[in-house]
């Protein structure tokens, strides 16, 4: 048996062919259908892949542009896992050394099943410049007066941001169809497409099991700033989320709206 590595060009060919060949499988003809069959069986036996390797290609993950110097805050974080769900993605935090700021610093990064990574890494980082914006404005007018807290400027910030995310997390989820919804004509679609966010998490856990990824630590319940917390509501009510997400990434999110 050759044992040679494979180049991973050349695998990365083979599996494009496999999945096109597994494609036409699927045909009505059915000398069609055996043909394209025994080509993505002979193409796995020479490539030495299995059809979970295949399906596994079609995982990645992306990471985010933004960093924290040692730690994203409890809003981030949170923010970062209210889109991977939204989006059937994983969410997680990468570490690693800054060269240019000399410093540890972290990352989000998304796991998901192409494209929809892409998809939740671009709603993560247009709505995090969003959320830092206001946080900044409001932290502001704490320091100002503008806004009473018993708390420092820059925690009644974090609550604010923390209520924010709550906010447009509810509007993501109204823009993507659920399992859950009762309108009969869509009944099949929504069938359809919790089938593939099954499927979609079996391939991610599946990616991820190889992976070392610790435990996410579960944060300290604190006492939250109640006028932050209304302020962070309301000005996450006023962000406008326009659906244009597809699966193939054709269309993207669109923001308007104060923060």
């Amino acid at each position: 048996m050759n044992t040679e590595p494979i180049d991973d060009k050349k695998l990365e060919r083979a599996i494009r062919k496999i999945k096109h060949c597994l494609a036409l499988a699927q045909s009505a003809n059915e000398n069609e259908a055996a043909t394209a069959l025994r080509q993505a069986q002979a193409l796995m036996r020479e490539y030495r892949l299995t059809e979970m390797d295949v399906k596994l290609s079609d995982v990645g993950e992306v990471e985010s542009q933004f960093s924290r110097i040692e730690r994203r805050l409890q809003w981030d974080q949170q923010l970062g896992a209210a889109v991977a769900e939204v989006f059937g993605c994983s969410s997680l935090r990468s570490k690693q050394w800054c060269r240019i700021k000399d410093r540890l610093v972290e990352r989000a990064v998304f796991v998901g099943v192409t494209p929809a990574q892409h998809i939740a890494l671009y709603a993560y980082e247009a709505l995090l410049t969003k959320l830092t914006q206001a946080r900044k404005d409001y932290a502001s007018g704490v320091r100002a007066g503008v806004f009473r807290s018993a708390y420092s400027a820059e925690t009644a910030a974090d609550h604010f941001a923390l209520a924010w995310v709550g906010q447009v997390y509810g509007k993501l989820k109204a823009l993507v169809p659920r399992g859950e919804d009762d309108n009969a004509a869509r009944a099949s679609e929504s069938r359809d497409l919790v089938a593939v966010q099954v499927h979609d998490k079996g391939l991610i856990d599946q990616y991820l099991a190889d992976k070392k990824v610790g435990k996410s630590r579960k944060p300290r319940e604190t006492e939250l700033d109640m006028n932050a917390q209304i302020a962070g509501m309301l000005a996450g009510q006023r962000v406008e989320l326009h659906a244009g997400l597809s699966r193939g990434g054709d269309e993207q999110l669109v923001l308007t709206g104060a923060a």
